[in-house]
């Protein structure tokens, strides 16, 4: 086993690309480990948010003309439209747009500029155990690659969480039970079979429909290639959503989509860990659970979890206090508790009060039918707007601000 290296952060997302760049431009040795290399498929709507936009510029220096520029960025709109049942609810506008990205460009444009700071690539590496007292990662081939800490951004479907699952600190019943399903497709427009009936500017969001599970939701968005369509709920045994999910399209009026070719994954909806933290591993994004559970944002929580991660690793690692055996269980529960501090004053809050407030809205939803959700959108279109960008809070709509840590978009 070789240990050449700092930190290894497994995964190459945006959870894992942020941790890196923080890191490699602090100077520390990265390996950015992924099982697949980029430009790869994934299942995500590509909204991007305010706030995901000062991620973006904080962590990789990333502004709109340059995401534009360097691929990703395709389309923004300020418009929004909610439909039940297959009409429309209602339609605003927001004060500041929502952008759209492609998810593969985008995802392989954060890599690349983690390893423009000096990461090192690992793609091919399927990771099969991840040992979080002594911070290493076994692949498939057989190899071990050891480091002084690992970061897990491995997605929803993580390996690198089951060394938490056995040290005790995730509930599997509860993980299982909160974890969603998600199915999207990307169409092209026109009239024959497997196509969209209209091109799409503004973001859709579809709720109530009896092909849309009750905690769940569908969404429309502009895509690349034609509207992307999916739809995620809370899974359970006696629904197949493979089945519901053509009824979703048949609702929308696309024709015959039996034949289209349906690509799923999970999503954690709602069951962020308590400790993502074991030995000198730390989880972010997926990994953790980190998805906001009202409208299923991924982006941004994985930018920040990843970042705040790399920070709590940093700051151990400059202590200086990783150093022999002791020094690397005390600096493990440093990082840790560098990284729950940070987790507890900015991301944690906001998922706590946005799964408050999904339950509510699906609770009167399906009690009260539409008027709720009419009703709490139309109350305050611009707060709510500025709550889904950032500017305020799930918790009351009380003014939001974020906290970054001093590593954070300052290489050395």
């Amino acid at each position: 086993m070789v240990k050449e290296f700092d930190v290894l952060v497994a995964g190459a997302g945006p959870a894992g690309a942020a941790a890196a760049a923080v890191l490699a431009g602090r100077g520390h040795r990265v390996g950015l480990v992924d099982r697949a290399a980029h430009p790869r498929h994934k299942l995500c709507g590509g909204l991007l948010t305010g706030k995901a936009m000062d991620a973006l510029a904080l962590v990789f220096g990333l502004d709109e003309a340059a995401l534009s520029a360097r691929g990703g960025l395709f389309h923004q709109e300020r418009g929004y439209v909610f439909w039940h049942q297959g009409r429309e609810l209602l339609r605003g506008a927001a004060a500041e747009p929502f952008r759209f990205i492609d998810r593969p460009a985008f995802d392989a444009l954060l890599a690349g500029l983690a390893v423009a700071r000096g990461a090192v690539p690992l793609p091919g590496r399927e990771v099969v155990r991840c040992d979080a007292q002594a911070a290493t990662l076994t692949f498939r081939d057989g190899e071990s690659l050891g480091a002084r800490f690992v970061i897990g951004a491995d997605g929803a479907n993580s390996v690198s969480r089951r060394a938490l699952v056995a040290a005790g600190q995730v509930d599997r019943a509860a993980w299982k039970r909160n974890l969603a399903a998600a199915i999207e497709v990307e169409l092209p427009v026109g009239t024959g079979p497997g196509e969209f009936p209209r091109a799409v500017r503004v973001p859709e969001l579809h709720v109530g429909a009896p092909c849309v599970p009750g905690a769940g939701y569908g969404w429309v968005f502009p895509g690349p290639r034609g509207p992307k369509v999916g739809i995620c709920g809370l899974r359970r045994e006696d629904r197949d959503f493979g089945a519901i999910f053509l009824d979703y399209l048949r609702l929308l009026g696309v024709r015959q989509p039996e034949g289209i070719a349906l690509r799923g994954h999970p999503l954690p909806y709602g069951n962020a860990l308590a400790r993502p933290c074991a030995g000198r591993l730390l989880l972010a994004g997926d990994a953790g659970g980190f998805v906001e559970p009202l409208f299923g944002e991924g982006i941004f929580y994985a930018l920040a979890t990843g970042a705040h991660a790399a920070t709590a690793v940093c700051r151990a690692l400059e202590s200086g206090a990783d150093a022999g055996v002791r020094g690397g269980m005390d600096a493990g529960i440093g990082a840790a508790r560098e990284y729950e501090g940070l987790l507890s004053r900015t991301v944690r809050p906001e998922l706590v009060w946005s799964n408050r407030l999904r339950w509510l809205l699906f609770a009167a939803l399906q009690r009260f039918g539409p008027a709720p959700i009419k009703g709490f959108v139309g109350s305050a279109p611009a707060a709510l707007a500025q709550m889904v960008h950032g500017r305020r809070s799930f918790k009351l709509l009380l003014p939001k601000r974020w906290e970054w840590g001093a590593e954070v978009g300052q290489p050395r």
